[in-house]
């Protein structure tokens, strides 16, 4: 496995995101500035898009230019089988309704205000699977089993989001740590299954936008119990139809040393 080019991947995400958010941290505590000042909302949404630009840059630098031209095509293959949208959307939308069923989310808005919102996510959480789902993931399946790189992938993902606890008015401020983790767990579950049933990191970033839309018609009131289970359950839904990982050499995870 190339750690060098995880561990320059990881440092770098992370430095830059954190970087931001740490200095909207500040205004908002030091500076007593509202989260919905434009300064503070424009650190917050650079630090979210960083992991995408980040590798973007890195696959640029280091891939020649037809791995290049596969990447990005691969970000906006728009032209996709309906039944993987359909699966997509579905999957989205049942993970956030489950929920309300056992008594860990409530529907407090309509549900045409996903579709609202959802071109807004795609910069507001979905672009981020450019570098997780689109580099991380991976470029872990190629030395652990693609059940263990989901596990890795959500630990680095609820790593990278904790400064967003100290941003008074963010959602994380007021969200349980715990249930964050337990959630992005699952998440990254159901990402690794699509990644790995269509290697496409565009529907990633479908699914993504659309869980963070989801969220806003059913919101969670941080359960823990319900969310285990919820766990449970896309565990149990992965390995009844997980599927093997990509090539060692997949144009998309060739990087030198």
């Amino acid at each position: 496995m190339k750690t060098q080019t995880i561990k320059y991947y990881l440092f770098s995400t992370i430095a830059i995101s954190w970087s931001f958010w740490l200095l909207a941290a500040a205004l908002t505590h030091l500076g007593k500035t509202p989260f919905s000042n434009p300064l503070v909302m424009l650190l917050f949404i650079l630090g979210g898009i960083s992991p995408a630009f980040n590798e973007i840059y890195l696959k640029k630098k280091t891939s020649t230019l037809e791995e290049y031209r596969t990447f990005k095509k691969n970000i906006i293959h728009f032209k996709q089988p309906l039944k993987a949208y359909l699966l997509v959307f579905g999957i989205a939308w049942l993970f956030c309704f489950l929920p309300v069923l056992l008594g860990g989310s409530v529907q407090l808005v309509p549900l045409y205000v996903a579709i609202l919102e959802f071109p807004i996510m795609i910069i507001g959480g979905g672009i981020e699977e450019i570098g997780w789902r689109g580099f991380l993931q991976p470029m872990l399946q190629k030395k652990f089993s693609t059940l263990a790189s989901a596990c890795i992938v959500s630990l680095i993902w609820t790593f990278w989001h904790i400064p967003l606890w100290w941003i008074q008015g963010s959602n994380q401020s007021s969200m349980s740590l715990i249930w964050f983790t337990l959630t992005c767990f699952s998440l990254s579950i159901l990402l690794s299954y699509i990644w790995n049933k269509y290697e496409s990191i565009y529907l990633c970033i479908i699914f993504h936008a659309a869980i963070n839309s989801f969220w806003d018609v059913y919101v969670s009131n941080n359960k823990l119990l319900p969310t285990a289970i919820i766990l449970i359950l896309c565990v149990g839904f992965f390995l009844l139809t997980n599927r093997r990982a990509p090539e060692k050499n997949h144009p998309l995870t060739n990087y030198p040393q």
